[in-house]
């Protein structure tokens, strides 16, 4: 479980249902509606938490799942999950997510499926970001985060929770338009994934997807672009 899911759980109170419920819509819009891609794939996970989403992309058919993250206690947790025979094909790294990427890109490493979990908050670069991930060549990136609800290409800077990025009580949000921007000069092709395609019933603890205001929890796919030739 990230960061994420802890904080939400404790949003939206602990009941099990809303959590299970959570859990479960989350890991069929994020994981199982990609199996096809994600099967035989190398999968490169940033803000893996204590590794459970790695857990989720192995038992969706991935050949190799790194997952990155920068809080040692949580890397530690990894240890501790339940042993279903998936283990072999995780590496969990402790480093910072953004660092790591960078490590990868100029080492010419490439991976199938880029995945990100609250990697956005507080990225200033975003452009430069979506194109070191470009450098990887995946066949996919998916994103699940917090966005600004605009689409004019601005950065909402609010106060935070928790430190962001060293920058105690502030962070910064990226809005729907400036994700646009940023894909099309990196060479994706964006798509919002649509949570309202989940029945009303369905969407127990999951109201931080269908908030009104300045923000909303999204999420989006990457491809990259067709060439103009189309190839």
């Amino acid at each position: 479980m990230t960061g994420l899911d802890e904080a939400s759980v404790g949003f939206f109170g602990d009941d099990v249902t809303l959590a299970a419920n959570r859990t479960q819509a989350r890991h069929g819009m994020l994981v199982d509606g990609f199996r096809h891609v994600i099967a035989d794939s190398t999968v490169l996970l940033l803000g893996a938490g204590d590794g459970r989403w790695c857990h989720a992309y192995a038992a969706a058919g991935a050949l190799r799942v790194i997952g990155v993250e920068a809080r040692r206690a949580e890397v530690a947790r990894f240890g501790r999950l339940p042993e279903v025979g998936l283990r072999s094909r995780i590496e969990m790294r402790c480093a910072d997510p953004q660092e790591a990427l960078r490590a990868e890109a100029a080492a010419g490493e490439r991976h199938d499926v880029i995945a990100l979990f609250d990697m956005l908050e507080g990225c200033a670069d975003l452009p430069g970001l979506l194109s070191m991930m470009a450098r990887l060549r995946p066949r996919l990136v998916i994103v699940d985060g917090l966005f600004a609800v605009s689409e004019a290409p601005v950065l909402l800077m609010e106060h935070a929770r928790r430190p962001v990025c060293g920058a105690p009580g502030l962070r910064l949000l990226p809005s729907r338009g400036a994700v646009a921007l940023s894909a099309r000069v990196a060479g994706f092709e964006l798509d919002w994934i649509d949570w309202t395609m989940l029945e009303v019933q369905a969407r127990l603890g999951l109201s931080d997807y269908f908030q009104s205001g300045a923000k909303c929890r999204a999420s989006f796919t990457l491809v990259p672009a067709l060439s103009p030739e189309g190839s």
